[in-house]
């Protein structure tokens, strides 16, 4: 990616959609993260869906739902994206699309698993007596292909898979398609849902999940105290347009997505590597992307899971970063509150930091009360805690990592 300055390349945002444990829309969200809400708590099985049939409560299943009617729902990775994508579109006032410049990048860590595994479970003739419409639904590219069915979208229709990066990497290969001149306009995103019991104990046995005290104040990025995370859900798409595209109908942007870099750390399944190489090219390369440097970033939205491993890589790729140049930045992290959304978290999160850019606001680093002083010295920035803090904003650093790997970098400018 390149910042150019040819504006048919430039890539800006022009309307943001949300669905998340913290609200069912964008201002929802985003005002419950200003007023520093917390949805992590114990998971009432008789409220989760026919994934839960059976199950029953326990203090060991935690997590950050969202509130449901189950009698309306068909899969919630799919309901919550397509709930987004209109939401989007409504607020980039974006009424019709040209079906073959549009193209659509919403990307999943998994399938849509509530419906199919336990119809699957139950079936003693799967080809028999599985719902046709199950199997499809289960598909990691599902909430891709329903978004782009919903809107007649005609041009290329991907749906990356990268862990928990998933988010952030669909969007730089949605700016892909339209710096390359592929198309005008990308609804880009990601959605998951990952509140089913074998996924949860799978990542309880990753070792990964925080399992003590008060849900609401389990999941404490960068804290002295931290444990793991809550396992949320939801998601989230931005409708992507060349500045021209944008310019030429009279929309405003929100931001400008100035550089972007996707690599990898492949130590392990859920390890990363003590350097933080792959993470430290990352955020150099994109900050090339961008024509910044380190010291220019005002903002950055860390991916913040409040484990060991993941809090200390991301502290040292910045100190490599910032190392001799004089650090302005605030330093935020939104899983405190929102829980982790896996495959959902990078989209949702890099919206909520635009929002941020809109609003000249660092927002607030839920469940943060003391940082960790072997970290401390490694973060040059001054990291917000339970309060919201207003300063000047130009331009922000968004990171992700995923398990078995991937890293990305975001840079996000103010635009004019």
């Amino acid at each position: 990616m390149s910042s150019g300055g040819v504006k048919d390349r430039d890539v800006v945002v022009t309307g943001l959609g949300m669905v998340t444990p913290l609200g069912v829309d964008r201002e929802s969200t985003w005002n419950s993260v200003l007023a520093g809400r917390l949805s992590g708590q114990l998971l009432d099985p008789a409220r989760l869906g026919p994934a839960w049939e059976g199950i029953a409560p326990s203090p060991d299943w935690r997590g950050c739902p969202i509130a449901r009617d189950w009698s309306l729902a068909t899969e919630p990775l799919i309901d919550d994206a397509v709930s987004a994508a209109k939401e989007a579109l409504q607020h980039a006032s974006l009424c019709s699309l040209d079906p073959q410049r549009t193209g659509c990048v919403i990307g999943a860590s998994k399938g849509g698993l509530h419906r199919y595994a336990p119809a699957f479970a139950k079936s003693r003739s799967p080809a028999a007596d599985l719902p046709p419409d199950l199997w499809p639904w289960s598909w990691p590219s599902a909430a891709a292909a329903h978004v782009a069915q919903q809107f007649d979208i005609c041009g290329p229709v991907l749906a990356p898979g990268a862990a928990c990066a998933t988010g952030l990497v669909s969007l730089i290969r949605a700016c892909d398609l339209i710096r390359q001149g592929t198309c005008d306009v990308v609804l880009a995103g990601s959605s998951d849902a990952s509140l089913q019991p074998a996924l949860l104990a799978s990542y309880r046995r990753l070792g990964v999940m925080a399992r003590l005290g008060d849900p609401a104040t389990a999941t404490r990025p960068f804290d002295v105290r931290r444990q793991g995370f809550l396992v949320g859900e939801g998601a989230a798409v931005l409708v992507l347009e060349s500045r021209a595209h944008a310019e030429q109908r009279g929309a405003r942007a929100l931001a400008e997505i100035a550089g972007g870099r996707v690599l990898s750390d492949g130590s392990g399944v859920t390890g990363l590597e003590e350097s933080a190489d792959g993470l430290t090219r990352a955020i150099q390369e994109s900050l090339r992307d961008a024509g910044l440097s380190a010291g220019e970033i005002d903002l950055v939205s860390f991916h913040g899971t409040g484990t060991e491993q993941n809090d200390r890589s991301e502290a040292t790729a910045w100190s490599r970063v910032i190392a001799g140049q004089k650090s302005r930045a605030h330093g935020c992290a939104f899983k405190g509150g929102l829980g982790h959304l896996m495959g959902g978290a990078g989209s949702v999160e890099a919206a909520l930091s635009i929002l941020a850019l809109q609003d000249q606001i660092a927002p607030p680093t839920a469940n943060l009360t003391q940082i960790d002083p072997q970290l401390s010295p490694l973060l040059d920035l001054t990291m917000t805690g339970a309060a919201p803090v207003a300063r000047p904003i130009e331009n922000v650093l968004k990171l992700s990592l995923g398990f078995g790997g991937p890293v990305a970098a975001l840079v996000l400018r103010r635009s004019s």
